[in-house]
């Protein structure tokens, strides 16, 4: 009965726990959308910050490109009374770690590195020819800003101790001539701004990278160590490193596991007057796009579905239950019905299985009607070869004889007794038939053997010289593919075989190159065999009713008694087999064996 149960429940409970199923699906998903709501806020708002930012840097590093300049600016010679006024202004602006002028060969005329709050060293000038930074801002015209990537402060090829993030923003000088004079370049401190972005208003991870997808910060990291450590691509998925180079514009990709808010930060090209109308708008270069990537974690998301998930499986807890006892209840009252009808369905079961018998019975008395009907068809072709073919030659035996004991003359004699001779042999061969056939009738139990069809074909093939001999233009041509052994009495199957191969010797047609083939088959689950020959054929209008029956021949130029295929039908049908004949004068004879 608790099969019956368990069955009842899974049935009832299972469409319940798909809509469950959906019903989560689609409230989670709310709760995605919500989340990647949120997360968008969140992104747009720090991407302003950080655009404010460089902004901001942009907009110093361009008061002073628009200073008027001495000719031959001298900042720690002959013109130190021009950097005085401005002294106390760059230590007082504390986002500046370093200030610096570089003239036309890439040289430091000027550098003030901060050491604390409110204390700068003025000196230690370096050859800065070779700095990425510094060729870029060499190339550049008036009115624009080169801003560079944001890396590790380093001196003299060594990163400074402890790690320092800055971002250099680049502006050409002019002197009072509006001759170039050389650079300015200050090295801003980011980790005010870095550590900003990285601020959370929610369990969220942030990842700022360029477009070599090398890492610049990443919130997973507390101290400022990501920066330049290489590429980024280890912290996020396959399928989503492969879409990160075609994100152009702010975009969301919302997954069942994590969601990501790809906000591109681009500067290069950009032309910005900083708030003022008068001033040509400076045109901002800088070498690489940044990406803000803003991810929301599984965690975050499994403590939001958390609860959702946790009211539905008390609902299916419910369920559960109140189904089961349901089940119960229904089964136990169709048990008890079940058991008022046992006695009578048993009586059913007696009555259903004398009926089965019955059929058995049936089949058997039909196949044993088949087997005497075979039988007696036999007997009746047995009677014909008695009273006819045996008759004829008796009587002309019996006439010879009489004319013999009657006549005197000894010439007639001498002519009377070669004529007494032929019709006893002709009692004789036709006394051998009739054993041949009276053996098949008097068989009560026929020797059933596996046989190899093959091996047997190619053993009777050598009984004729037509088919022993090399040079013979007669061929016996085997395809056994579909099956190669029968169980079959082998006397049976040696004499069809022989019948066969005799037959399409015998009427083969003149100058073509004779064969006979057999082939197995295997047709609704039996076993065929297909004998084909290109013989003279017959005539199956004429002759086809009579083809199997005894003394019977349709070629009178060609020697024969019309008994083979009489014997092959009978030791077929001797065993519950059946043969089929097609053929065609002048094309050849295809007979067909149903085992």
């Amino acid at each position: 009965m608790w099969k019956r149960v368990l069955r009842m429940f899974v049935g009832l409970y299972l469409p319940l726990l798909v809509l469950t199923f959906c019903v989560y699906q689609y409230e989670k998903k709310k709760q995605i959308v919500g989340l990647s709501q949120f997360q968008k806020r969140d992104a747009a708002l720090k991407k302003d910050y950080f655009l404010e930012q460089c902004n901001g840097l942009l907009k110093d590093t361009e008061y002073w490109s628009h200073l008027e300049y001495p000719v031959d600016f001298e900042p720690m010679g002959r013109h130190t009374t021009f950097m005085d006024r401005y002294i106390e202004v760059i230590k007082e602006i504390t986002d500046y770690d370093q200030f610096r002028f570089i003239d036309l060969k890439g040289q430091e005329i000027y550098r003030a590195v901060r050491n604390n709050a409110d204390s700068v060293t003025i000196g230690n000038l370096q050859n800065k020819e070779n700095h990425e930074y510094v060729k870029a801002g060499l190339a550049l015209k008036k009115n624009q800003l080169y801003l560079s990537q944001i890396s590790l402060n380093r001196e003299n090829g060594i990163v400074e101790k402890p790690n320092k993030p800055v971002i250099r923003a680049v502006a050409p000088i002019y002197d009072t001539t509006n001759t170039k004079v050389g650079l300015v370049v200050i090295n801003f401190k980011m980790k005010r701004v870095l550590d900003q972005l990285k601020s959370k208003v929610a369990d969220t991870e942030l990842y700022l990278f360029d477009d070599s997808h090398r890492l610049i910060s990443s919130s997973l990291h507390e101290e400022d160590l990501p920066y330049e450590s290489g590429k980024a691509d280890f912290i996020f998925p396959d399928n989503l490193i492969a879409n990160i180079n075609k994100i152009k514009i702010d975009s969301t990709i919302a997954g069942e596991e994590q969601i990501w808010r790809f906000q591109p930060i681009v500067l290069n090209g950009t032309k910005n007057s900083f708030g003022s109308n008068k001033k040509m708008a400076s045109e901002i270069i800088t070498p690489s796009t940044l990406l803000m990537i803003l991810e929301i974690p599984p965690r975050m998301i499994a403590s939001y579905t958390k609860p959702l998930a946790d009211s539905l499986i008390t609902f299916n807890v419910i369920c559960i239950i109140g189904i089961m006892t349901l089940c119960y209840l229904f089964q136990k009252k169709k048990v008890e019905k079940e058991l008022f009808y046992k006695e009578l369905e048993s009586k059913n079961i007696l009555l259903s299985r004398s009926k089965d018998q019955l059929e058995e019975n049936n089949v058997m008395v039909n196949e044993m009607n088949n087997s005497l009907e075979i039988r007696n068809k036999q007997l009746s072709d047995f009677s014909y070869l008695i009273s006819h073919n045996l008759r004829s030659p008796v009587t002309s035996m019996s006439v010879i004889v009489e004319m013999i004991q009657k006549e005197k003359n000894p010439e007639i004699l001498h002519q009377l007794l070669p004529k007494l001779d032929i019709v006893s042999k002709s009692i004789t061969h036709l006394t051998e038939d009739i054993n041949d056939y009276v053996s098949i009738l008097d068989t009560k139990e026929i020797k059933i053997i596996d046989i190899n069809l093959q091996e047997l074909i190619l053993e009777v093939k050598n009984e004729f010289t037509e088919t022993l001999l090399d040079n013979s233009d007669f061929e016996v041509q085997l395809n056994f593919e579909a099956w190669n052994h029968i169980s079959y009495s082998k006397f049976y199957m040696q004499s069809i075989i022989h019948n066969f191969i005799s037959n399409a010797i015998k009427y083969r047609r003149e100058n073509v190159s004779s064969y006979i083939q057999f082939e197995s088959a295997i047709e609704n689950k039996q076993k065929v065999l297909y004998v084909r020959d290109n013989g003279i054929g017959l005539n199956m209008e004429r002759h086809g009713d009579n083809v199997f029956k005894l003394y019977k021949r349709f070629h009178r130029n060609i020697s024969g008694k019309g008994m083979g295929l009489f014997l092959v039908k009978s030791q077929l049908d001797a065993l519950n087999a059946t043969i089929t004949i097609d053929s065609k004068v002048g094309v050849g004879t295809t007979f067909k064996l149903i085992f």
